[in-house]
């Protein structure tokens, strides 16, 4: 499998193709139901890419935003669905989508039980 891969990439490289790099990022939302069994975090923040140390977590008071990003992945694993309505602080890779950005959920902690 390995060798098709790289055979893959260097083909691309070789057309001129650029891949784009889907940065590792943190934000603080509240999850809500899509109504379709998937989930999104609403009133996300702005998300930050992570530098070289993982950040601490927030406090419950961190500011929410005004984006909303589709959550993907492995949604159960994470038990994203135990945080319907609250505010949370969520790690993933960032996918520019449309009409929203996807975020590969990697972690996911509870910040408050409310979403204020």
């Amino acid at each position: 499998m390995l060798p098709v891969i790289a055979a893959f990439l260097v083909a691309s490289l070789a057309a001129g193709e650029t891949v784009q790099p889907m940065p590792i990022v943190t934000t603080v939302g509240c999850v809500e139901s899509d109504g379709r069994g998937g989930f999104t975090l609403t009133r996300a923040a702005e998300p930050q890419a992570l530098s070289e140390r993982m950040p601490d977590v927030p406090s419950a008071d961190v500011l929410l935003g005004a984006k909303t990003l589709k959550l993907v992945g492995t949604l159960d694993e994470f038990g994203v669905s135990a945080h319907e309505g609250k505010k949370v602080w969520a790690k993933g890779l960032l996918n520019p989508g449309d009409p929203l950005d996807l975020l590969n959920v990697t972690s996911i902690t509870q910040l408050a039980v409310a979403c204020e």
